[in-house]
């Protein structure tokens, strides 16, 4: 029967994915907060017939709506990782803290690991937005988008993550005593936030001042100008690897 059941899969023509069944997943178990019910997921297994789903899709021929897979496939098989091993306090408990490197993954037919999902699939093809997409199941990530990426409207999507991720968690000022604390995220992937074209804040340089141009890009007007006008003192904030449950 095994055998049967192998033959009739490898037999099925792949075919384009649809996204409607995560869309469902994020609509139900993940709150205005962004913190996710792993407990009713994993209950549930509200995430198997998507990450089938995906597994034999068609590679899209369009670039966009290849971006909005993998951003899509990575959310949903981190979810779901965190899911399986429920309960657990931190994505890092797994594999020894390896598991963006441990586990493979079949996406659109091909094998691969949430690392090179990130680092060779989506990062070549995007800018330093696509770190607000994806979301590692933690609460110093930007904030799990409760909507899925497609194709269509990619960009206005992005932009989108960009300012809630600005919005919530990627930097935090204190106009009391004039610090800025910037998400660690800048400095580990500084070369996919550079801003041309845009001088470098007053009092600031490398790394901290990329952080500064990329995030007034996405504030609101009044943490724009306090932002590019410089004279704060910057730091990195500290990274919170503590699961995103709700």
């Amino acid at each position: 029967m095994m055998s049967l059941l192998l033959s009739v899969a490898l037999a099925t023509p792949a075919r384009a994915v649809d996204h409607d069944a995560f869309q469902r997943v994020l609509s139900t178990y993940v709150d205005a907060r962004s913190r996710v019910d792993y407990a009713g997921i994993h209950q549930a297994g509200a995430l198997d017939g998507y990450l089938a789903d995906i597994a034999a899709a068609e590679l899209p021929a369009s670039r966009n709506e290849r971006i909005a897979l993998w951003i899509n496939a990575y959310n949903a098989l981190t979810i779901d990782l965190i899911a399986d091993a429920w309960p657990v306090a931190s994505i890092r408990d797994l594999d020894g803290g390896k598991v963006w490197d441990t586990r493979r993954f079949t996406v659109a037919g091909e094998s691969l690991t949430l690392n090179d999902i990130e680092h060779r699939r989506l990062r070549p093809l995007t800018d330093g937005r696509i770190h607000a997409a994806v979301n590692c199941a933690s609460l110093g990530c930007p904030p799990l988008p409760r909507t899925v990426f497609r194709g269509a409207t990619l960009d206005s999507q992005l932009d989108a993550a960009a300012e809630s991720w600005v919005a919530s968690n990627a930097v935090a000022i204190d106009r009391d005593h004039n610090t800025v604390r910037f998400s660690r995220i800048f400095d580990w992937y500084a070369e996919d936030f550079a801003v041309e074209g845009d001088p470098d804040p007053p009092g600031l340089s490398g790394r901290k001042a990329e952080a500064a141009n990329w995030v007034a890009a996405h504030a609101d007007p009044d943490t724009a100008a306090f932002l590019r006008a410089g004279g704060y003192t910057a730091e990195w904030d500290r990274y919170d690897w503590s699961v995103n449950a709700q």
